[in-house]
C-alpha cells in the first residue's frame, strides 16, 4: 500500500511556476515548484523529494521545453542531497540551483556545491534563517533567500543581511504578500523578491482615482457591454488609435492565416468575432495603466486564458466569458478599488461579479481552479467535481502549460 505522501506526488500535477522579480518589479526569472512537500525533512526529500525534482526536469527541458515554461528566462529548481551530488547537465545559463534547507553543509555537500559554482551554476540557499552551520555553503552561494513566513518579525530580513554582509550576494525575500513588506524587505537590502505583493491593491480605497485609470473603467465598460452593437465596439476603438493598431496586428500575424490583409476594425470584427475582439481590448486596455508592472499583466492573462480553456469543458459556461472571469480577477490590483465596486461600475454580469467576489458556480469553481495551479496549491482544487467533467490532472496540466504559451504569444502580439 503507498504511503500518503507517494500517492500525492503521483495524482497532482508536476508543475507550476512563481515569477522572481527585481526592485523595479521587472520578471528575472521563475522558481519550478513542484507538490507541496509535506514534511521539510531529509528523510522526506530521499523518499520522494527526488522523484518530484526529477519529474519537472523532464517536463521542463525534454516534454515541454524551457521556451514554454519560463519564456527563456532562469529556472529556479529546487535540488535534494541526491541531486546535488548527482547534478544532471543542464543548461548553465537556464538554471538556478536552489539548495533546500534540509541539506546539511557536509565536507560532501560542501564539495559537490563547489563543483557546480566552478561549472557557472547560479547557486541559492533556500529559506535561510541565520543558521550559522550553513554559512560553510557562502563561498560558493550567489543567492539567499530568506522566508517571511518562517520568521517571527521583519525585523529580522535586516539583521540576517547585516550579520552576513561580509559576503557578496543577493538577497531573495520569499513568500512576500503585501506591498508593505516588499518595502520594508527592499529597506533592508533585498534585491530580489518572491511572492503575490504585486497582485495587491496599493491605494487606499476611497482615494480619487488617477485620471488613466478612470479612461480605462469608461472604456472597460462599454467593452463589456453586452448590449453594445458591433458599430459601438468599432467606434470606441476607433477613438483609440493604439488599440485599432494592435488588434489589426494580432489578426493580421501569422497565426491567423489570413487570405488577405485586414485593413479596419470593422472587417476584423467580421472575421474573428466580437468577443475575441473584446477579449483583446481587454488585455489591452489594462496595458493603458502604466503604473502597474508588466507582471501583473502577465498573470492576468495567463488566468483569462486558464480560465477560457477551462470552462469550455464545463457545458453551462461560455469559454469568452470565462476569459474575461480570469483578466478581470486581478482588477483590484490594477484600479486600487474592491471588486464588488468594480463589478458594479463594470455592470457585469451576476453570474461573473459572483464568481469574482465569492467564488460562486462553476465559474467559481473555474477560477478557484485556476488560482490554485497558479499558486502550486494542487490540494485544494476539487478534483472529483473536475472529473465528474471529464477533466483530469494530466488535462488540467496540459492547460496550464498551454496558458503560459498563449499568453507570452498573446503578449508578444501586443508589445
Amino acid at each position: 500500500m503507498k504511503s500518503k505522501p507517494q500517492a500525492l506526488l503521483q495524482e497532482l500535477p508536476l508543475l507550476a511556476r512563481q515569477p522572481i522579480l527585481d526592485s523595479q518589479l521587472k520578471v528575472i526569472g521563475y522558481e519550478l515548484l513542484c507538490r507541496p512537500v509535506p514534511e521539510d525533512t531529509i528523510e522526506w526529500q530521499t523518499e520522494f523529494g527526488n522523484e518530484a525534482t526529477s519529474e519537472v526536469l523532464i517536463s521542463t527541458f525534454n516534454e515541454l521545453g524551457i521556451e514554454q515554461v519560463t519564456g527563456g528566462l532562469p529556472a529556479h529548481i529546487n535540488y535534494t542531497e541526491y541531486w546535488l551530488n548527482n547534478p544532471p547537465p543542464l543548461p548553465v545559463k537556464l538554471v538556478v540551483v536552489e539548495i533546500l534547507e534540509c541539506i546539511e553543509p557536509t565536507p560532501e555537500n560542501v564539495e559537490a556545491l563547489k563543483r557546480l559554482h566552478q561549472l557557472g551554476y547560479t547557486i541559492a540557499l533556500d529559506d535561510f534563517l541565520g543558521d550559522e552551520a550553513i554559512e560553510l555553503f557562502f563561498p560558493y552561494t550567489h543567492i539567499i533567500k530568506i522566508d517571511l513566513r518562517l520568521l517571527n518579525c521583519l525585523d529580522k530580513v535586516a539583521e540576517i543581511i547585516t550579520r552576513y554582509k561580509q559576503y557578496d550576494v543577493v538577497w531573495l525575500a520569499e513568500k512576500v504578500e503585501t506591498v508593505e513588506e516588499f518595502e520594508i524587505c527592499k529597506s533592508a537590502g533585498c534585491t530580489l523578491f518572491q511572492g503575490y505583493f504585486f497582485s495587491k491593491p496599493t491605494n487606499i480605497y476611497g482615494e480619487r482615482l488617477p485620471d488613466n485609470h478612470i479612461s480605462v473603467l469608461r472604456l472597460l465598460h462599454i467593452l463589456n457591454n453586452d448590449d453594445a452593437s458591433i458599430e459601438d465596439i468599432a467606434k470606441v476603438l476607433k477613438t483609440e488609435p493604439l488599440f485599432s493598431y494592435k488588434i489589426l496586428k494580432i489578426v493580421n500575424s501569422a497565426a491567423f492565416g489570413m487570405p488577405r490583409e485586414v485593413s479596419s476594425i470593422q472587417q476584423a470584427i467580421m472575421m474573428i468575432g466580437l468577443n475575441q475582439i473584446r477579449s483583446w481590448s481587454n488585455v489591452i486596455a489594462l496595458g493603458k495603466l502604466q503604473d502597474k508592472p508588466d507582471v501583473l499583466r502577465e498573470q492576468s492573462v495567463i488566468r483569462a486564458i486558464l480560465c477560457q480553456t477551462l470552462s469550455a469543458s464545463f457545458p453551462s459556461l461560455n469559454p469568452e466569458s470565462g476569459f474575461t472571469l480570469g483578466l478581470f480577477s486581478l482588477l483590484p490590483a490594477f484600479i486600487n478599488k474592491p471588486m464588488a465596486e468594480l463589478c458594479k461600475q463594470l455592470s457585469l454580469p451576476a453570474y461573473l461579479s459572483s464568481a469574482l467576489t465569492s467564488f460562486s458556480g462553476d465559474y467559481g469553481v473555474v477560477l478557484k481552479t485556476t488560482i490554485a495551479m497558479e499558486k502550486g496549491q494542487w490540494e485544494s482544487i476539487d478534483w472529483p467535481y473536475l472529473a465528474s467533467l471529464d477533466i483530469s490532472h494530466i488535462e488540467l496540466k496540459k492547460l496550464y502549460l498551454n496558458a503560459l504559451q498563449e499568453s507570452h504569444n498573446l503578449l508578444t502580439s501586443i508589445n
